[in-house]
């Protein structure tokens, strides 16, 4: 499942949802969001996740990284440096 920008994700049921590998996951947001350290990236992930399952990230559904990628982009839109704080 490739997300753009400005493509917005259907919802899905957990049931209905596809589920993807964390590390994979996590290794396709570090290529996307190289500056951001990765401490930021797993705070936004296990927020999304919490979210929609509030289980374990051994696996996530998909919507996970779709969300993460709407929170990082809106941070990096907003100005925040790769620490989270306004630069």
């Amino acid at each position: 499942m490739s997300v753009g920008k400005d493509v917005m994700v259907e919802r899905f049921t957990l049931e209905e949802a596809g589920y993807i590998l964390y590390a994979e996951m996590r290794e396709r947001l570090r290529e996307r969001f190289p500056t951001v350290p990765t401490w930021r990236l797993e705070q936004i992930v296990t927020a999304e996740h919490d979210a929609i399952t509030g289980g374990i990230l051994q696996i996530v559904p998909s919507e996970v990284e779709s969300g993460s990628i709407e929170m990082l982009e809106r941070e990096r839109e907003q100005g925040l440096n790769d620490d989270g704080e306004v630069a």
